[in-house]
């Protein structure tokens, strides 16, 4: 199987800090809390009854369903594709203590980028396609978060499961190695 996880994005992920991704979360929240000209011709703001119906569909128990990983996500400054790491990572059979530790990392920071696209939504006037935009990323980020999440959960188990698998290959070794010196 190809490594599709470079180098530099596993550093960007392995550095992953509390401290780094409030961070990156201030600074997010702070680019979008600018003062900002009116809207471009063409464009409106979205109004409170439409920002309320985008924060109660991303609050529904399946709003991730159907919808697609991003391609990339920023952390530090560097792209990662995280959409590339979570299909690699969907497709382990077993998981490292590392790459666990890493997925937790991952998970830690795509929930406060998505905590703060809520926030951005709820507190930021937004033209229709701004708001539309941060739904999207939102929900893509829930999407990520939730695969990783049933990955690591999933995968905790796969030492038993190996075990057990090299177990009956053992046992049916000996059991071929039987009957031949009875036959």
């Amino acid at each position: 199987m190809q490594e599709t996880i470079d180098e530099q994005s596993r550093q960007a992920i392995k550095g992953t800090t509390p401290a780094g991704v409030l961070q990156d979360v201030r600074a997010l929240k702070k680019d979008y809390g600018k003062a900002r000209p009116s809207p471009p011709a063409g464009e409106r703001l979205i109004t409170p009854q439409e920002r309320k119906r985008l924060e109660l569909r991303l609050h529904r128990l399946l709003v991730w369903v159907g919808v697609m990983t991003p391609f990339e996500f920023e952390i530090d400054g560097k792209k990662v594709p995280l959409h590339a790491i979570v299909w690699d990572l969907l497709s382990k059979d077993c998981l490292t203590e590392e790459e666990k530790e890493n997925v937790r990392k991952l998970i830690r920071r795509l929930s406060a980028h998505e905590k703060a696209d809520e926030d951005i939504l709820h507190r930021n006037e937004l033209t229709e396609r701004e708001a539309k935009s941060i739904f999207r990323e939102a929900a893509g980020l829930l999407r990520a978060i939730m695969s990783l999440k049933s990955l690591v959960g999933e995968k905790e188990y796969c030492n038993v499961r190996s075990t057990a698998s090299r177990r009956r290959v053992e046992d049916a070794k000996y059991w071929l190695n039987f009957l031949k010196q009875i036959t």
